[in-house]
Formats: C-alpha cells, sequence, structure tokens
C-alpha cells in the first residue's frame, strides 16, 4: 500500500536537496539535453543564415577590416537602409513561424522527458524518450493551447483595460487614457514605477504560469489522463494548497540558472568589448568564435534545467498528487529495460526464463 499523503509529504520536505539531485540526475542524461539542444540550435541557425548570407554579399571587401565587426556605424546604416530594412521584415516572417514551431518542439520534449523519468530506464533512453513525445503530444498540446490562452487574459489583465480602469482611472483619475500611457500623470518617477510594477508582475505570473503547465503535464502523465482543462484545474487547486512544496525547488532551479547565464554573458560582454577597442580591427574570427561557443553553452543550460524541472515536478507530484482509483499505469506493467511496457490485467501471470 502507499503511504499516507501526510507522510510522502513531510518526506518530501524532508529531502532539502531535491533540485540539486534533480539537477544532477538531468546532467546523467547526456543524450537528451544534447538533442534538445541540438533541435534549439537548428531553429536558431535558420534564422541567422540569411543575416550571414546578406552580410557576405553586401560587405565583402567594401569596408576596412574591422570597421563594422562589433558595431554597424552610421555610414553602413545609411548605406544599406533598404537592404537592412527588408532582411528585418523577412527575419521577423521566419522567426514568427519558428516560434510556434519550438513551442511543438518543447511540448514534444516534456513528453520524452516524463517517459524517460517515470519509468527510470536504464539505456536505450532515447527511443523511450521519442517514445513519450509522440505518445504525449497530442494531450500536451492541448495543454500548450490552454497555457497561451491563460497568458493572453493576463496580458490583457496587467496590460489592457482592467489595468487601465482600475489603477490608471480608479487610483489617479485619468479618465480615458489609452493602454499604457502615462502622459498625465504628475511625476515621472510615477510612471516610471508603475510600468515596472506592470512589468514585474506580469514577469512573475507568467513564470507563475509556465510552473502551473509543467505540473498539469506531469499529472497527466503520472495518472495517464486526457483532459488538460480538468487537470489543469486540479493541478491549480494542488498548488494552491501546497505552494511552498511546489515553488521552492523551482525557484533554486531558477537561481541556478540565472546564475549560470548571467555568468556567461558576462563573458560575452568581455570578449565582444575587444571588438570595439583601438585594436578591434585586429581582435580576428577567435572572438567571434568564443561568442558562439558562449551562446551554445547557454542554450544547453537551458536545456538542461528544463530537464532537472520535469525531474522536480515527478518528484513532488508523485508525493502530493493522490492516485486514481485505478491501478497505477506505471506500476502494474511489464517490460524489458528500455523496452515497450505491457498493462497487466487481473488474473494474468508470467515468468521469468533464464
Amino acid at each position: 500500500m502507499d503511504a499516507p499523503l501526510e507522510n510522502r509529504t513531510q518526506e518530501v520536505e524532508e529531502r532539502g536537496a531535491l533540485s540539486l539531485r534533480s539537477l544532477s540526475s538531468a546532467l546523467g542524461r547526456l543524450p537528451i539535453w544534447l538533442v534538445t539542444w541540438f533541435a534549439l540550435f537548428v531553429l536558431s541557425l535558420i534564422v541567422a543564415l540569411p543575416w550571414y548570407d546578406w552580410f557576405h554579399d553586401n560587405v565583402g571587401q567594401r569596408y576596412a577590416p574591422g570597421q563594422v565587426t562589433g558595431y554597424l556605424d552610421e555610414t553602413f546604416r545609411l548605406d544599406h537602409k533598404d537592404g537592412l530594412a527588408l532582411l528585418n521584415e523577412a527575419t521577423a516572417q521566419i522567426a514568427a513561424v519558428l516560434a510556434f514551431v519550438s513551442m511543438l518542439l518543447g511540448v514534444f520534449f516534456a513528453g520524452g522527458w516524463l517517459q524517460v523519468i517515470l519509468e527510470r530506464t536504464r539505456g536505450h533512453s532515447l527511443r523511450r524518450f521519442f517514445y513519450g513525445g509522440s505518445r504525449y503530444f497530442p494531450r500536451f498540446f492541448r495543454v500548450l493551447l490552454l497555457t497561451l490562452c491563460v497568458l493572453a487574459l493576463i496580458g490583457w489583465v496587467v496590460y489592457g483595460t482592467p489595468f487601465q480602469a482600475w489603477v490608471l482611472e480608479g487610483q489617479f483619475g485619468l479618465e480615458g487614457k489609452l493602454r499604457g500611457k502615462f502622459d498625465e500623470l504628475d511625476s515621472e518617477s510615477t510612471a516610471f514605477a508603475l510600468r515596472l510594477g506592470q512589468d514585474l508582475v506580469y514577469a512573475l505570473c507568467v513564470s507563475l504560469t509556465l510552473t502551473w503547465a509543467e505540473y498539469t503535464r506531469t499529472r497527466m502523465a503520472l495518472q495517464n489522463t486526457y483532459s488538460a482543462l480538468w487537470g489543469g484545474l486540479t493541478t491549480f487547486f494542488t498548488m494552491l494548497r501546497h505552494p511552498f512544496l511546489t515553488l521552492r525547488p523551482m525557484v533554486v532551479l531558477l537561481v541556478a540558472e540565472a546564475l549560470v547565464l548571467f555568468g556567461l554573458a558576462w563573458l560575452g560582454q568581455w570578449v565582444g568589448d575587444g571588438f570595439l577597442g583601438e585594436d578591434g580591427a585586429s581582435a580576428g574570427v577567435g572572438r567571434v568564435w568564443v561568442l558562439l561557443v558562449l551562446v551554445q553553452l547557454g542554450l544547453m543550460w537551458r536545456s538542461v534545467i528544463q530537464g532537472a524541472r520535469y525531474h522536480v515536478t515527478v518528484g513532488v507530484s508523485q508525493a502530493i498528487v493522490r492516485p486514481l482509483m485505478r491501478p497505477d499505469p506505471w506500476k502494474e506493467s511489464i517490460g524489458g529495460p528500455g523496452g515497450p511496457r505491457y498493462p497487466l490485467e487481473e488474473g494474468d501471470e508470467y515468468g521469468v526464463a533464464l
């Protein structure tokens, strides 16, 4: 029999290093996070290649060495104003499509991570990863649509009519102001504080929503359910009952992610400053490759963090989510390590041949 819910919750609370163990486990899944990193690298490459080709065709030998390496001067921008405008427009269209593709990949990766974590496979992890991604994709895609609706609602509340009615008009008496307009406020510092407050509230709500979506996917995979709406509602109330338990490890992972990314950004700034000094013309292509490596290291780290977040959601959910009144699909099954799992029905018998 499973331990009582209170005992399992206390067990998770006593394990203060859940985030660190999840991070270590995700780092150990080298083939998986390399695959997720490479997929995102390819998408970014699709956006970068048109810029590379355009600069290769338009810069060539027309400028002195190092003249446009660190920045584009006014002469260059004026000479190529029309070309840069067309390039920006085309890039925006491509990036919009690729952003949607990256969201679909995120849905697929979530299913893969959860499949591998819940089955605790040894070997053949990539095969199980792709199997889980395809298995959970339809139901997790519905979670994505639900998440986008929630984010749209949050954006409307924070930046739209409710903010205008409750804050600008209700608190400051600015009748009839358009969205985001603070021109008639008495103090510029007040306008800055309002804008900063909007951004902070929106960032916090987005972070909580994305965390809620991850716990929702984990709950659906853990209980093998299909309704994104029901899973989202039950997950919402579960997070309300256990806010500290569900959010604390996520905050630890957020801090770990931010520390590494800020460190890489500082190194990138230091390397990039070499293009702007007196010896910028002779900086060489080596600095460009160093910047490329730093960016890819940051992308890899984010892939590792994403896997660690699902490790955390599985560990927490297994402790606080009450099982459904039916056999556990992950427990009552049989199959070789890394291979398919077959559910056991009542009365089934099996043996092991040596």
